[in-house]
């Protein structure tokens, strides 16, 4: 197992922040060729995260930041101890009514509004265009070997870690931002063994009925989750982070376009319920 996953609800406690919003922070990383990277960014990447000069004013800023110091931190200690893995890793992290995002490599977390899947972000893979056409202007190759992978190597094209794989295997992120309008249901991070084999609409129907059956109780939820990966025939490793902005048993908020003002007021942040994972 080289996932290592990191839930931290109340991030301001955690860390001493002293501000008016709540601010959480939810991580997945999937290592691969061991188990060091993985464990290197689940534990460092949220303390590079609040260390920044941006975090008060520019998240997004600060999260590539944080992930970019965390893959310098780790390629000095894969030098020095002759490690050679890495590992992907997607981010979510919660201020007040907005959500940020942050990944390298094809962990994914997607955002479910009134029961329908909002994309969020698009996987790092060496199949994507742009990702082939930054690989080869550097050298490298992206060549077919059971999947489209870099070099005939890996089959992510960004990650923290893989010295032996820069600069075509980069450790740089991208990053989106998402106002939260309180009509947003959940959230689920997850790692490629899980949507390898599930897709978004599909957990989004795993979940509804997971509900469905147990009255809006969202315990085992992600367990119903990693099951249905099973089945479907995923033999990865699999890590699922369900993150409840809301109560299910509860109404969503009206959207500023359902809104009969037009106007939803305040800025307060979505409650969140405990994060279900597995």
């Amino acid at each position: 197992m080289e996932d290592k996953h990191v839930i931290i609800p109340d991030f301001n406690t955690l860390f001493n922040v002293q501000v008016d919003v709540e601010q959480a922070y939810f991580a997945v990383f999937d290592g691969h060729g061991g188990v060091d990277a993985a464990i290197y960014a689940a534990n460092h990447l949220h303390v590079n995260l609040v260390h920044q000069e941006s975090f008060s004013q520019d998240p997004s800023e600060a999260l590539c930041r944080a992930f970019k110091l965390t893959d310098e931190g780790f390629v000095k200690k894969a030098s020095r101890e002759h490690l050679r893995c890495g590992t992907t890793g997607v981010v979510t992290f919660l201020r007040g009514g907005t959500l940020y995002v942050a990944w390298l490599g094809d962990s994914q977390v997607i955002l479910v509004r009134r029961g329908q899947v909002v994309e969020l972000m698009k996987p790092h893979k060496p199949d994507r265009e742009d990702e082939k056409q930054r690989i080869e202007a550097l050298g490298g190759c992206v060549i077919w070997f059971g999947t489209w992978r870099v070099n005939g190597s890996l089959s992510v094209s960004r990650a923290i870690g893989d010295s032996e794989h820069k600069p075509y295997i980069c450790g740089d992120a991208d990053h989106s931002v998402f106002p939260l309008d309180g009509s947003e249901d959940y959230l689920i991070l997850a790692c490629d063994g899980f949507w390898d084999t599930v897709s978004p609409e599909e957990a989004v129907r795993v979940v509804s009925d997971h509900l469905q059956e147990n009255n809006g109780d969202t315990t085992m939820v992600a367990h119903k989750l990693v099951a249905s990966a099973r089945d479907a025939g995923s033999s990865d490793n699999i890590t699922v982070i369900v993150v409840f902005l809301r109560d299910p048993r509860s109404p969503p908020t009206p959207s500023a376009e359902e809104d009969e003002e037009g106007v939803v007021e305040g800025e307060g942040s979505p409650p969140l319920t405990p994060p279900e994972t597995r």
